[in-house]
């Protein structure tokens, strides 16, 4: 009879016994294990807690951009949506959801609840917390420290200049620093670059003049007439706002598209008087000069208005 069928013959006491003893098994005090349950509880908290703030943001940005001014920086919304959402925060947000589910399922009932529980409750949670943050602002804060403090890191604050600051394409961020003494027409316009511009504000309303006088950092949407000599024709001028309410943004975008709609009206109406001083006169036809504001890219991308 070999020995393993002597070892079958055994009492299961002693074979179990006989097991530990060749393992080496040691006993673990209640302790360790109600340690290991409390990391585990506590790694879930802190991924629903880093997929909170990731929801703050998201919607923070979501929020303010759903009022920007897009069409004086993108062909439509679609394209600029998708170069000003977060997404860092957007992965941080589903690899966080990922953890916190792995974690409750590796508590001590944990098996008890199925996938699709588990992964609901987390989003909601992320999605109730991420939204309480936004609510207290919190949302905005978190991004703009970051930005500060990493360099890497891409905060709303620092695309926000980057898209504005493109001289180029007819946009500037900066200052009214002081008039020109030749014409009141012309302004200094000092940009975030410190770049110093001959501003020409003719164009401009009552409350761009407001703004640009105020000595508050605005942004400019124009046309650099000479990038070279810094020769800018301004065509609207609006405050710096980030982190403001709902209402303001809203505000803004519609004087921002009423200015861009009046213009246009302004040049249409120019142009018909001159046509029709042509037709009434046996001169030749009068020069054309084209408004610049009504000509600048965001005007063209505007819808016409019935």
């Amino acid at each position: 009879m070999n020995s393993e069928t002597q070892q079958s013959k055994k009492p299961l006491k002693e074979t179990l016994f006989a097991r530990i003893e060749e393992g080496n098994v040691c006993p673990r005090s209640r302790w360790v294990y109600f340690c290991q349950e409390c990391m585990v509880w506590t790694a879930w908290v802190i991924s629903v807690l880093i997929g909170s703030l990731a929801v703050a943001i998201s919607v923070f940005v979501v929020t303010h951009h759903q009022y920007a001014l897009y069409e004086a920086t993108h062909e439509n919304f679609l394209t600029f949506m998708v170069e000003v959402l977060p997404y860092v925060w957007l992965i941080a947000f589903a690899v966080m959801v990922y953890v916190a589910v792995f974690n409750l399922r590796h508590t001590k009932h944990g098996y008890r609840y199925s996938i699709t529980m588990i992964l609901s409750s987390s989003i909601i949670l992320s999605f109730a917390g991420g939204s309480a943050l936004q609510y207290f602002g919190l949302g905005y804060q978190i991004d703009n420290i970051l930005g500060y403090q990493m360099s890497m890191y891409m905060s709303q604050d620092k695309l926000e200049r980057k898209m504005w600051q493109a001289p180029e394409e007819g946009r500037l961020v900066g200052k009214q620093v002081a008039k020109t003494v030749a014409s009141t027409t012309i302004v200094i316009f000092e940009d975030m670059m410190g770049d110093r511009w001959q501003m020409n504000i003719s164009e401009l309303s009552d409350l761009d003049m407001e703004h640009l006088a105020s000595g508050q950092t605005v942004r400019l949407l124009g046309e650099a007439t000479n990038s070279e000599f810094k020769i800018f024709h301004a065509c609207g001028a609006f405050p710096w706002m980030v982190n403001v309410s709902v209402d303001e943004m809203s505000k803004e975008r519609q004087i921002f598209v009423e200015q861009l709609y009046t213009h246009m009206k302004k040049e249409e109406q120019r142009l018909a008087l001159i046509e029709e001083m042509e037709k009434e006169s046996d001169q030749d036809a009068m020069p054309i000069f084209r408004s610049v504001c009504a000509n600048i890219a965001a005007a063209r991308r505007m819808p016409a208005r019935q």
